[in-house]
């Protein structure tokens, strides 16, 4: 499973990021890779950060996830 976090040095991406490295901890899936660069991000079709991409789909745009979420969202995709 691949986790991406994506936002640049804004506080709510680095929440989101915080909170997605817990919740991969938490179910025992890959350490998520931040994502800033606003090309890279917009490769996503993500306007607005934070955002959230698992397995190359976006999962969330815009918010920032708590660590239930995530975990909710990582176990969904192992489904």
């Amino acid at each position: 499973m691949k986790i991406l976090t994506l936002g640049s040095c804004c506080k709510k991406s680095a929440e989101n990021h915080k909170n997605a490295v817990e919740a991969a901890k938490n179910c025992g899936v890959e350490e998520p890779k931040n994502i800033g660069d606003i090309r890279e991000i917009m490769k996503y079709g993500v306007m607005s950060t934070p955002g959230l991409v698992i397995d190359g789909k976006v999962v969330a745009i815009g918010r920032v996830l708590s660590v239930s979420q995530i975990e909710k969202l990582i176990k969904d995709c192992l489904k």
